[in-house]
C-alpha cells in the first residue's frame, strides 16, 4: 500500500495527471463538438511540445476524454435502446418510487429487461410511467408488463431549470404508460430493508409537528415535504441541511467514530489485551466510517451522498496511508474518484457547492490559527466560518438559486451547532432506542422544543428572508472564483482586478437590444412576453396541466426575475384553457394590477381595443370580433411595433375572423407573426398571410401532440410566401431580439443543448 501511494510525494505526477483529468471531463461534458474544446485541445498539445510538465497534463487530460466518453457509450447512449414509441415492449422493471397515486399509479421506475433483452445491471435507466392497478404498489417492486415507451422531452427555454439535463444525469431516459391489463408483481427482498427502515422512521415521527424535518434527516427523502416547506427552508438559507451531503456523512462518521472508541475503550479495560501494536485511531474510524455507509445505503445511496461518502473515504485513506496531511490533494484525489465513478455528475450543481464548501473550510483554518478551546474562542471561529462559507458560496448561489438568503448567514450560526451537536445525535439515539422501546413521551418533549424555535424562526418578515436577483452569468459566476483564487493563494493580489475588469467591459461593450420578444415553449398552448426597457408586457399564461401544473411559476416568473423584468401589462386572449390555464397562479403571485390597462373588467373579459403606448413600442388592440360567437374568434388580436419592426399576436382566431381583420383595414403587416391557433388548418388563410406578409413565422405547439400542429398545409402556405417559420416544440423558445436596424432570433433548443441532448 506504501508503494503504491508512493507517488503522492510526487505532485508533479499524481497532482498533474489529476487535473488534466478533471479538466479533461470538464471542457468534454460542457464543450465537446465546440470551439472551445477544440482550440483548448490544441493549446494543451502545443503547450506539451514545449513544457515537459504539461505531459501529464495532457494524458490526464486524454483520459478525461475516454472517462467521459465510456460512461456515455455504456450507460447513457441509448442508441441501442431505439424503440418503436407506437409499439407496446414487454417490460421487467423496479419501482423506485411512488410518485403519485390518485388516479392511476405514476411511478419513477427502473428499466430491467425491454422484450426479454437485459439492461445495464451497473446503471440502469429509469423512467417515468403511468400503471393500471388495483393492487398496492410499493418501492421495490419487480413489475412485469406492456409498456409504451418514449424518450423523455420536456419543454425548453432559457434561463430557468432544465429539466431535460436534469433526468440525463439521473439518467431518466423514458416516459410511458402501461398498455393493456396484463401484469406481473412480485417483491424484491434488495428494497426491504431501506423500505422497512423508512416505514420504520414514519412510525416513529408520525405524529411529531416536525416530522416532516426529522423524516428526511434520517432517510434523505423529500418527496412527503409540501412546497412552502422546501421554500421556508431556502428562504432562511438552510436547505441544505436536509440534503444528504458533507455535514450529515460527517456528523454520522463522528457518531461512529466515538460509539467505536467508547465500545473499544470497554473491551480494553475487560479483556485488558498485552499487545499493543493495533492502531486504535484506524479501528474508530474504521466503526464510523461503517455508520457513515450504512446511513448512506438506507439513504437509497442518493447522489449527494454517495459523493459525501466518497470524499470521506479518500480523505481517511489519503491519511492513513500517504504519511501526509494532504488537505488540497484530497479534494482533488476525492474529485477525480467522483468523475471516476461517473463524470455526468458535473451537471449537478450539489457538486460544485460540495467541493467549492470543503475548500473554503480548509481554507479558514489554514490561514486562522484558534489559540484557545474557550467558548468564546468556539463562537469566533464558527462566525467566521460560516462568513467565509456564505461568502465562497454566494457566486453559485446567485447562479443556480438566482438569489440569496440575507437572513441564511445568521441563522446557519445556530442551525449548524444545533443539527451537529443536538438534533442529528438525539435522533440516531431515539431511532435506536425506539427499536427495543416506546420512548414517544421524550420525542414529544424533544419536538416541541424544536417546533417552537421554528415558531420563532418564521416570526422573520418574508423581505429579510431572501433577496432576488437578476442574471447572474456564467462569466459572472467564473470570474468570481479567479478573482478569489488570486486573492487567497497568490502574491500579486491587483491581478485579481483583471478577470473581474473583462466581465464588466464585456457586459457594457456588448451592444443591447431596443427591445424583445419571447415566445415560451409551453407545450400546446401561448405565452410571450415582450419585454422593453425592463418592463413586460405578457399575452397570455399558458396551459394547465392535471388542473394543478402551470408554467406560471415554472417558466414565466423564474424568467422575469433572472432578467430584471418587471411585468406592467398583461392581457389573455381567450379563456381556453391553454390560454388562460395560467391565469390562478398568475393572479396568486400578485399581479392583478397587469390587467387594469386593457381587461380593466378582469380578463374573462374582451380586452379594450385601441391604440397604447408602451414606452418606445405601440401596442394595437384590434376591435373585438362582429358577429362571432366562438371563443377562439373572440381572441384578442394585438400587434405591436417600434415604427420599424413588428410582431403581431392573433390568439386562436379562425379564417372567418382573419377575414374580418383585412375589411377592418388596419394594419396587419407584421416582421414577425405567431401563427393563428398554433398553426391549424382552419386558420391562416392566404388572404391573411398576404395580409401580414411575415418575415417569421412561429408556431407555439406540443411536441408530438395529438391535433399535429402545425398542419403540414399551413406550413406550405406560409412556405410560399418564403416566411422563416420556427416551432417550439422543435425549437424550444424563440426569442427575437431588436435591435434600430437589424433583428437576431435566438433558439434555445439549440443554444442551451447539449452534445449528447441532441434530439
Amino acid at each position: 500500500m506504501d508503494r503504491f501511494f508512493s507517488h503522492l510525494k510526487q505532485p508533479f505526477t499524481s497532482v498533474w495527471l489529476s487535473v488534466g483529468f478533471v479538466v479533461g471531463c470538464i471542457i468534454t461534458v460542457y464543450y465537446y463538438q465546440t470551439l472551445v474544446f477544440t482550440v483548448f485541445a490544441l493549446s494543451l498539445l502545443i503547450a506539451s511540445a514545449y513544457f515537459k510538465p504539461f505531459y501529464r497534463v495532457l494524458l490526464g487530460f486524454i483520459c478525461g476524454i475516454l472517462c467521459v466518453w465510456g460512461h456515455f457509450s455504456s450507460f447513457y447512449a441509448i442508441s441501442s435502446l431505439a424503440l418503436d414509441e407506437n409499439k407496446p415492449h414487454l417490460s421487467n422493471i423496479t419501482i423506485v418510487e411512488v410518485i403519485s397515486q390518485r388516479d392511476n399509479y405514476y411511478l419513477k421506475v427502473q428499466l430491467n429487461e425491454i422484450d426479454n433483452q437485459p439492461l445495464s445491471n451497473i446503471k440502469p435507466p429509469f423512467a417515468l410511467l403511468t400503471l393500471k392497478n388495483d393492487q398496492r404498489l410499493k418501492v421495490g417492486d419487480h413489475v412485469t408488463t406492456w409498456l409504451e415507451l418514449e424518450k423523455y422531452r420536456s419543454q425548453k427555454n432559457y434561463d430557468v431549470f432544465d429539466k431535460e439535463r436534469y433526468a440525463f444525469s439521473e439518467r431518466l431516459f423514458f416516459k410511458g404508460k402501461q398498455v393493456g391489463s396484463i401484469i406481473e408483481i412480485s417483491n424484491n427482498h434488495e428494497f426491504e430493508l431501506i423500505e422497512k427502515y423508512r416505514n420504520f422512521i414514519k412510525y416513529t415521527y408520525q405524529h411529531n409537528s416536525l416530522n416532516w424535518l426529522f423524516y428526511p434527516l434520517m432517510t434523505g427523502d423529500r418527496s412527503a415535504m409540501s412546497f412552502s416547506q422546501k421554500q421556508e427552508l431556502q428562504q432562511f438559507g438552510i436547505s441544505h441541511l436536509l440534503a444528504i451531503s458533507g455535514l450529515h456523512i460527517g456528523l454520522m462518521f463522528s457518531i461512529g467514530f466515538f460509539i467505536t472508541r467508547y465500545l473499544t475503550s470497554l473491551f480494553i479495560f475487560v479483556v485488558k489485551p498485552t499487545t499493543q501494536q493495533i492502531n486504535l485511531s484506524l479501528i474508530y474510524s474504521l466503526g464510523g466510517f461503517v455508520l457513515a455507509f450504512s446511513y448512506v445505503y438506507l439513504s437509497g445511496f442518493i447522489v449527494s451522498a454517495t459523493r459525501a461518502l466518497i470524499m470521506l473515504g479518500c480523505y481517511l485513506v489519503i491519511y492513513y496511508f500517504a504519511k501526509q496531511a494532504l488537505r488540497w490533494r484530497f479534494i482533488l484525489f476525492a474529485l477525480v474518484c467522483v468523475l471516476l465513478i461517473d463524470p455526468f455528475s458535473l451537471l449537478n450543481p450539489g457538486l460544485y457547492f460540495s467541493f467549492t464548501a470543503v475548500a473554503i473550510i480548509f481554507w479558514v483554518f489554514s490561514v486562522i490559527t484558534v489559540t484557545s478551546s474557550g467558548f468564546l474562542a468556539i463562537i469566533k471561529t464558527l462566525i467566521i466560518l460560516q462568513l467565509a462559507l456564505f461568502i465562497g458560496l454566494l457566486p453559485l448561489s446567485l447562479y443556480y438559486f438566482n438569489g440569496v438568503s440575507v437572513i441564511g448567514l445568521v441563522v446557519n450560526l445556530v442551525a449548524i451547532p444545533l443539527l451537529g451537536l443536538i438534533i442529528m445525535p438525539c435522533l440516531v439515539m431515539f431511532s435506536a432506542i425506539s427499536v427495543f422501546f416506546d420512548i414517544s413521551g421524550l420525542i414529544s418533549v424533544f419536538d416541541s422544543l424544536l417546533q417552537h424555535i421554528y415558531q420563532l424562526l418564521l416570526l422573520i418578515p418574508v423581505d429579510f428572508r431572501w433577496f432576488d436577483t437578476t442574471n447572474f452569468s456564467q462569466q459572472w459566476l467564473i470570474s468570481s472564483y479567479i478573482t478569489a483564487i488570486i486573492v487567497c493563494f497568490l502574491p500579486w493580489r491587483l491581478l485579481a482586478c483583471i478577470p473581474l475588469l473583462l466581465v464588466v467591459l464585456d457586459h457594457y461593450l456588448l451592444t443591447k437590444p431596443r427591445w424583445q420578444l419571447n415566445v415560451f415553449d409551453v407545450g400546446h398552448g401561448t405565452m410571450v412576453l415582450v419585454s422593453n426597457r425592463g418592463k413586460g408586457f405578457i399575452y397570455d399564461l399558458g396551459p394547465i396541466y392535471f388542473n394543478t401544473f402551470t408554467r406560471v411559476n415554472s417558466t414565466l416568473i423564474p424568467y422575469l426575475k433572472r432578467n430584471g423584468i418587471e411585468a406592467e401589462v398583461a392581457l389573455i386572449s381567450h379563456m381556453d384553457k391553454d390560454h388562460a390555464g395560467g391565469l390562478i397562479h398568475w393572479l396568486e403571485q400578485g399581479y392583478q394590477h397587469t390587467f387594469k390597462l386593457l381587461q380593466p373588467n378582469g380578463p374573462e373579459q374582451v380586452c379594450r381595443a385601441g391604440e397604447y403606448s408602451f414606452y418606445d413600442l405601440t401596442i394595437t388592440v384590434s376591435e373585438p370580433a362582429q358577429h362571432l360567437i366562438t371563443d377562439n374568434d373572440n381572441s384578442c388580436v394585438v400587434r405591436i411595433s417600434d415604427g420599424r419592426f413588428s410582431v403581431l399576436l392573433p390568439g386562436d382566431i379562425s379564417a372567418t375572423r382573419e377575414a374580418q381583420l383585412i375589411l377592418q383595414q388596419g394594419v396587419l403587416k407584421s416582421t414577425v407573426l405567431l401563427s393563428p391557433h398554433h398553426g391549424s388548418n382552419t386558420s391562416s388563410s392566404d388572404a391573411f398571410i398576404a395580409a401580414v406578409a411575415p418575415e417569421i413565422v412561429i408556431h407555439s405547439t406540443a411536441y408530438k401532440g395529438q391535433w399535429q400542429f402545425p398542419r403540414t398545409e399551413v406550413v406550405a402556405r406560409y412556405a410560399t410566401q418564403h416566411a422563416l417559420q420556427y416551432t417550439t416544440a422543435e425549437k424550444g423558445q424563440v426569442k427575437i431580439e431588436f435591435y434600430q436596424h437589424h433583428y437576431t432570433v435566438n433558439l434555445a433548443r439549440e443554444d442551451e443543448s447539449y452534445w449528447f441532448l441532441k434530439d
